[in-house]
């Protein structure tokens, strides 16, 4: 019945597959939806300016697509008096940083604005580009790609502050300098022992960010829509010209899975919580311990208050540590419970949060060096410390039990007494109290200067345990240079490696 009513009174006619290769394709439509986004919602998910992306999305939109265009011309997809007309094109537009489409409308996002430009200069056929490929796993590839700039400057920059603290740890191995636990001192120790420890956990935080390096080396591109393709693509041509190690594995692992970002976050917040117990650490030190102080150039001043050097730097770098940890929760929070494909949510919103959050790591490590390189250790506070705050207690106690037949816990008891006697009676240190009675021996009272060169055991503070110890830092640190060296000179090899596949197609006789 349906069929005679549509006999009867004509079915809707449809254009001819001609008509719609030839028909001229509007911003406006996409065959499928008739009209660009609302305005307003245009406004919130769309950047309008593409100045920015002229800087931050353009530059690795032209690499992949000149990856693509070598690909797909090499496999037959497309001619190559196209591929050349796309690469022409992107060095032009390179050239002039991407201006010509910078002042474009994007009513569709910078994407599509910059797909339109192609296909207004060198024809719709430049859409032929897109074969094989979907904006998911170009967005995919993208932000690999532009994650490595950053990814590399926030490894030099921890590279540059452990190289620092391993060099001055080596300059103090000597300098005497107290251990405080719950902010009160309690054993001896030394400088360098203290920048050991610094240089240890920022080591193990360094080793996180090669730990990503894996994920980020993998390519995204082929992997379509999330379906891969039919079409006889090669992915691991473009994966190679772009530098990374590996084709897609996975196509829907490639378009859904934006785990990097939370990796990369993950180990910036745990980064910038080791930056911050050094920064408060900092902070007792050239506070109300008054064992070190900052130069004019690393510390502020007061509006109201003309005595005042404050060491805000150091505070900058608690707020940053904070600013990471939220940009990680964010991105973490924002890929929760997301459906297990490619996801706005997870793409987009998430992944946003990487930027800012590497941006405080970065920042945060730097201020961390400065004002470590700045640094004025106040030795002889240090030693008047050390001589007045019973720090050789714990040693005392030790020699007691060892030496003279008591427990511990009753050598403990007595030695504990004597302190409480000594603060009593005006006393600075145990050894003044056994000067002044018979109630402690002298000699088994060793200085706390005597106790932090002879503590080897355990990684304690003895100048030999800490140079062993920084040996072993610094020829970790020689390797993982190695490795981020490596790494880089691997990306700038696909640069020439592409730019040599582009001169050989010019090369090649129509």
């Amino acid at each position: 019945m349906a069929t005679t009513l549509l006999l009867l009174h004509g079915a809707p006619k449809l254009p001819s597959l001609s008509s719609l290769v030839h028909e001229e394709i509007s911003l406006q439509s996409t065959g499928r939806i008739k009209s660009t986004l609302h305005p307003e919602a245009s406004e919130i998910v769309f950047d309008s300016d593409l100045q920015r992306a002229a800087k931050d999305e353009l530059p690795f939109y032209a690499d992949i697509d000149r990856a693509q265009a070598i690909m797909l011309e090499r496999v037959g997809l497309i001619d190559r008096v196209l591929a050349l007309k796309v690469l022409t094109e992107l060095d032009r537009l390179q050239a002039e940083s991407f201006q010509s489409i910078a002042g474009r409308p994007a009513p569709r996002g910078s994407y599509l604005a910059y797909e339109d430009h192609l296909r207004s200069v060198i024809g719709n056929e430049a859409s032929n580009l897109h074969l094989g490929r979907s904006r998911n796993d170009i967005n995919a590839t993208l932000l690999k790609l532009k994650l490595r700039t950053p990814y590399q400057e926030l490894s030099d920059e921890l590279l540059r502050l452990l190289r620092l603290l391993c060099s001055l740890a080596r300059e103090h191995l000597e300098t005497v300098f107290p251990l405080h636990t719950h902010r009160q001192p309690a054993l001896p120790s030394t400088f360098a022992h203290h920048l050991t420890a610094f240089a240890s956990v920022l080591a193990r935080d360094l080793d996180a960010l090669v730990a990503v390096h894996p994920i980020l080396n993998l390519s995204c591109l082929g992997a379509g829509a999330g379906g891969g393709t039919t079409l006889p693509i090669l992915p691991e041509l473009t994966a190679r010209l772009l530098g990374f190690s590996s084709p897609p594995l996975n196509s829907i692992d490639s378009v859904a899975s934006r785990d990097l970002v939370l990796r990369v976050l993950a180990a910036c917040a745990i980064l910038g919580s080791s930056l911050s117990r050094v920064a408060e650490t900092l902070l007792l030190w050239v506070g109300d311990h008054g064992l070190a102080t900052l130069p004019d150039e690393l510390v502020g001043s007061s509006s109201a208050m003309p005595h005042k050097r404050n060491p805000f730097l150091l505070e900058q770098v608690q707020g940053k540590a904070g600013g990471i940890v939220g940009c990680f929760v964010a991105a973490v929070t924002a890929m929760h419970s997301t459906p297990f494909t490619n996801c706005v949510a997870v793409g987009t919103e998430a992944t946003r949060n990487v930027w800012p959050g590497i941006d405080h790591s970065i920042a945060a490590a730097r201020l961390i060096r400065l004002c470590l390189s700045g640094l004025i250790i106040a030795e002889d506070a240090a030693s008047a410390m050390l001589e007045t705050s019973f720090v050789n207690a714990m040693e005392t106690a030790t020699h007691l039990a060892i030496d003279h037949g008591l427990d511990f816990r009753a050598a403990h008891n007595r030695v504990g007494q004597l302190v409480t006697i000594a603060i009593e009676r005006g006393a600075t240190s145990l050894l003044a109290i056994a000067q002044d009675s018979e109630m402690l021996n002298p000699e088994i009272s060793p200085t706390p200067r005597a106790i932090a060169r002879a503590a080897r055991a355990g990684g304690g503070p003895a100048p030999r345990a800490v140079a062993a110890a920084l040996d072993e830092l610094e020829n970790a640190i020689d390797r993982k240079a190695a490795f981020f060296r490596d790494l880089d000179a691997g990306w700038d090899r696909a640069r020439k490696e592409l730019r040599s596949a582009i001169a050989s197609l010019n090369q090649r006789p129509l």
